[in-house]
């Protein structure tokens, strides 16, 4: 037995396995590339993000400095379920619309930025399989309401 040779595989080992561990951690806390799609709510037609995946969720528009003028990040959920969203580490208001196929149930306006650890809850009230992020202010501005229709993949 090769005492040096040995050692020197172990090292080896143990540096590849601390890399792959490195990139892997890596990899978790980057941004994924969110899928994108074209919605449309009466003559307004929005450019979202897709937050699928539970990390991207969790994320949302958290700590990005602004939003487009006509775009928003649209949460989609394989089931329908009471659905809680708070304001975590944002930096402009949002409207939050809670959708339930492709109708607008409940709109939360212009909500106000919040810390890291945010007070204030905003539910769906009635179970939802989609809520969609906006500018604040932009239902609004747009006469978007509640029953109104969302049309995907526009």
């Amino acid at each position: 037995m090769d005492f040096k040779k040995d050692k020197k595989l172990f090292f080896i080992f143990i540096i590849l396995v601390l890399l792959i561990g490195f990139l892997g951690v890596r990899r978790l806390l980057e941004p994924s590339a969110l899928k994108q799609e074209t919605i449309k709510i009466n003559n307004s037609f929005i450019k979202v993000e897709i937050a699928a995946s539970l990390r991207d969720q969790y994320q949302g528009l958290s700590g990005r400095q602004f939003l487009e003028v006509n775009a928003g990040m649209l949460f989609t959920y394989p089931d329908k379920q009471i659905r809680e969203f708070v304001m975590r580490n944002m930096n402009f208001p949002l409207d939050i619309l809670f959708i339930s196929g492709d109708r607008i149930i409940k709109i939360a306006p212009n909500l106000k930025p919040e810390s890291f650890s945010p007070q204030i809850v905003y539910r769906s009230d009635e179970p939802v399989d989609k809520v969609l992020e906006l500018n604040g202010a932009y239902c609004e501005r747009e006469q978007i309401k509640v029953g109104d229709r969302v049309l995907f993949n526009q």
